[in-house]
């Protein structure tokens, strides 16, 4: 992937569904419509220094680009670097056991500024790493990261089941899972 390019399409399209979701159909003198890509980025970079959004519209693109990364890995094979095996208790939170496999993918950094993470299912047993298939993407509504699924090529899982298995972490969000 030519990750400038795509990276560059990306933000003019995320600058124009900004603009459009405020209700921005004209800037200064030109409609965004005719605005070409780097006309629009500009536009949308004025507008949010203006209007005191730059926090809101850099984890708006977080959230969008994770989510189109997700998609773009869905199918694909992974290595995942577990960090919580299954049984381990949460560093910071040790009430919280985890009953899968989690870690992360060392190919992407999420908007965090940390490695994608990733939950494993269908594995029975604590592992230091493992390499599967993406079937899912957690796409957390009211966070910057979603989570990443991974299986053994041989398994497949329904949202619903999906959903059971990382509820234990996921229920403190507002989700949608994507496969």
């Amino acid at each position: 992937m030519n990750n400038f390019k795509d990276y560059y399409d990306f933000i003019a399209l995320i600058s124009r569904e900004f603009l459009k979701k405020h209700k921005v159909y004209k800037y200064r003198t030109k409609k965004v419509e005719e605005m070409d890509d780097e006309q629009v980025i500009s536009a949308c970079n004025w507008y949010y220094e203006e209007n005191n959004l730059a926090e809101e519209f850099h984890n708006y693109c977080n959230r969008e680009w994770n989510e189109h990364m997700g998609r773009k890995y869905l199918g694909k094979t992974i290595r995942v670097t577990v960090d919580r095996p299954l049984g381990s208790h949460h560093p910071e939170h040790k009430n919280l056991v985890y009953p899968v496999n989690y870690g992360y993918f060392e190919g992407l950094r999420a908007p965090d500024g940390e490695w994608q993470d990733v939950y494993i299912l269908g594995v029975y047993e604590a592992v230091n790493s493992f390499e599967g298939k993406v079937i899912a993407v957690i796409h957390r509504l009211d966070d910057i990261e979603d989570k990443w699924v991974v299986c053994p090529d041989e398994y497949s899982f329904t949202k619903e089941e999906i959903f059971e298995a990382t509820e234990f972490q996921e229920k403190y969000y507002k989700i949608e899972i994507l496969m």
